[in-house]
């Protein structure tokens, strides 16, 4: 069990020296924490101090799974966080077959999964298991708390002019922004800005956005004092962009400013004032399950205004800041080691369902979180375990007509945007992007040599469900 020291008490261990609910100072630990880690040897530091902090008021350990890591992560844990027991792999496990390594040896109550690049609150652990112990509870398979990005936020609007770039492309386009700084340090890939954009386009290592004629976008910004933003960008001609931003609590008057653009790329700087309100951007408040397949973030990227305040049933729970009871877990199989990482969560979570339980997101039980730390957002690796881990969930879990559907339209989707592809390489006498199209054929083959084993699965779900999948399918929301 963990040690520390507490206000009070004398080489009392985070979690291990609280007294159980009903039970004494030596009471067995109710819940075991899991984290797995690869190369974070510069986020377990943040994650474990705010594990160390949690006023939980029972006993709980910490685990740390490491995935092969090549950065000194097991030698910082041995040497600052002695407290924690690490479950080493000698190779890289992906999320879901690295908490599997913990998981299937779990013995307590409760397992509780946190990423290594989120932050808990001090409530968080208790919040989170609360409800197992409330009236109805047995009938609760999993809890999932309230998952913010971790820095605080300036909530800024964007207006410009748009233009259409031609037949093939028929978006309507503002300016393409290819750098964003704050008090000079980039944090373009920290903007959240889903409202506003297209999304990354461009190299990997050289990103830019194409922002829409309209919308919101959130900058990461520090607490107090005034700030410096720059953006560096350009668009087809000369025209104004205007930017405006709230203003202190209460007041009527936000900030505004108006800067040119043009078809040089340029960069604009302005300073907002110190008084500028810092707000909470939500990550996830439990997912959902979008009615063409796709798993969503529930509240993704909205502004947190006390919408998301009230316990509920969700449908799915984040993998990130996720409670599930240990026994049904172990008849589960917990997550699906084939999944490697991306949709495991939902997977399990539907599978869940299927038995029988419901899922229960808890506002108090709160986690700070950077968003893809591990892993880039829209990289080759995210895309292909996004693609084909969706058509692997839906294999398992849907129905036969959703299932199917999502599965056929992947390869026709797939031709036509190759044909697409090389009918504009044609026209622009150049040569054709193919890498695209190859991601793709990658996941078909990966999906279809999976194929006999997410068929077993699905008939194993089928033969144990206590739920039909049509049933389960109500849940699912329009786009």
């Amino acid at each position: 069990m963990t040690e520390r020291k507490q206000t009070g008490t004398t080489a009392a261990g985070p979690g291990g020296g609280a007294a159980g609910p009903g039970g004494g100072a030596a009471a067995e630990p109710l819940a075991t924490i899991v984290i797995v880690n690869w190369n974070g040897a510069h986020l377990l530091p943040a994650c474990l101090d705010g594990i160390a902090k949690q006023d939980a008021g029972f006993a709980f350990q910490t685990w740390v799974v490491d995935n092969a890591s090549a950065d000194g992560s097991r030698e910082l844990l041995a040497e600052r966080y002695p407290w924690v027991r690490v479950v080493p792999s000698d190779r890289n496990l992906g999320f879901a077959g690295g908490n599997n390594l913990a998981l299937r040896q779990v013995t307590t109550p409760y397992a509780v999964l946190v990423n290594n690049d989120a932050v808990p609150e001090p409530s968080w652990l208790a919040a989170l298991l609360a409800p197992f112990g409330e009236p109805g509870g047995q009938h609760l398979g999993a809890a999932t708390g309230k998952v913010v990005f971790l820095p605080r936020f300036l909530r800024m609007r964007l207006s410009t002019p748009t233009f259409v770039p031609g037949p093939h492309d028929s978006r309507e386009l503002g300016v393409r922004v290819s750098s964003v700084t704050v008090d000079g340090r980039e944090a373009l890939r920290e903007v959240l800005w889903e409202k506003l954009t297209y999304g990354a386009e461009g190299p990997a290592k050289a990103p830019y956005f194409w922002t829409r004629g309209d919308g919101e976008l959130c900058v990461p910004i520090p607490d107090g004092g005034p700030v410096t933003l720059g953006f560096t960008w350009a668009a087809e001609s000369r025209k104004q962009v205007v930017l405006s931003w709230d203003g202190p609590t209460g007041s009527t008057d936000g900030g505004r400013a108006e800067l040119a653009v043009g078809p040089e790329s340029t960069t604009v700087t302005l300073t907002v004032g110190g008084e500028a309100p810092r707000v909470d951007v939500v990550n996830n408040v439990g997912g959902i399950v979008l009615t063409d397949g796709y798993g969503a973030d529930r509240g993704y990227q909205q502004v947190d205004t006390g919408q998301f305040d009230q316990p509920e049933d969700v449908f799915t729970a984040c993998g990130n800041g996720m409670a599930i009871r240990s026994s049904l877990g172990h008849e589960l199989g917990w997550f699906d080691d084939a999944f490697f990482l991306y949709y495991e969560d939902t997977d399990l979570s539907w599978r869940i369902r299927a038995r029988g339980y419901t899922i229960r997101y808890v506002p108090g039980a709160v986690l700070r979180h950077i968003h893809s730390a591990s892993s880039v957002e829209w990289s080759p690796l995210f895309v292909f375990h996004t693609d084909r881990n969706r058509l692997l969930m839906l294999t398992k879990d849907a129905t036969a007509a959703l299932a199917l559907s999502a599965v056929l339209r992947y390869p026709a989707t797939t031709a036509s945007i190759a044909l697409r592809t090389l009918r504009q390489a044609w026209r622009g006498r150049s040569r054709p992007a193919i890498r695209p199209t190859l991601l793709r054929l990658r996941v078909c083959g990966s999906y279809l040599r999976l194929l006999p084993t997410m068929l077993r699965a699905r008939r194993e779900i089928g033969r144990t469900a206590a739920e039909r999948r049509s049933s389960l399918q109500s849940w699912l929301v329009s786009r």
